[in-house]
């Protein structure tokens, strides 16, 4: 009788061991568990020339940047300068009022790609197609050629990137 308690015991506690053993060997290690990413997003949501802007040099463009966040919106305002005399100069353009309003264009379009820039060094990815068409300028032999964007169109581009 104690030769087989002694070996149901030791049966017992093997089964426990082998149990616990195989529990370990096959269980998904936390590195295979599976994973669910999660995205933060942000939003260029707009540019403009500050009032107190229009009539300085160098003229000031913002774009708002826009972190989505659960309980609204971060903004952040990244600026750009342009100096109106070498927009005239670097594009041999009189200073009229049609001059000025490319210049405040130039301003918005700096403080955007500004704001991209800085988006693509922090590791965000745009998501979508750009829906803003800037100004053109071509050079035909020193005489640029300025063809207006579209400025109706909505400038927000979306990014995401991955939570750390």
């Amino acid at each position: 009788m104690k030769k087989f308690i002694f070996v149901s015991v030791g049966a017992f506690i093997g089964l426990l061991i082998f149990g616990a053993g195989a529990l370990l060997i096959f269980s998904p290690s936390s590195a295979q568990k599976k994973y669910v990413n999660r995205w933060e997003y942000a939003a260029i949501t707009f540019t403009h020339i500050p009032v107190n802007s229009e009539n300085q040099s160098p003229i000031t463009g913002v774009a708002n940047l826009c972190f989505l966040q659960t309980s609204g919106c971060q903004n952040e305002e990244i600026k750009a300068e342009l100096v109106y005399a070498k927009f005239l100069q670097d594009f041999r353009l009189e200073n009229t009022s049609n001059s000025k309003n490319l210049a405040f264009n130039r301003a918005k379009e700096l403080a955007y790609t500004k704001a991209v820039a800085k988006l693509g060094l922090e590791g965000w990815e745009i998501i979508g197609q750009p829906s803003i068409n800037f100004d053109s300028y071509i050079d035909n032999q020193g005489a640029y050629i300025i063809t207006q964007g579209n400025k109706e169109a909505t400038p927000n581009i979306y990014f995401k990137r991955l939570i750390q």
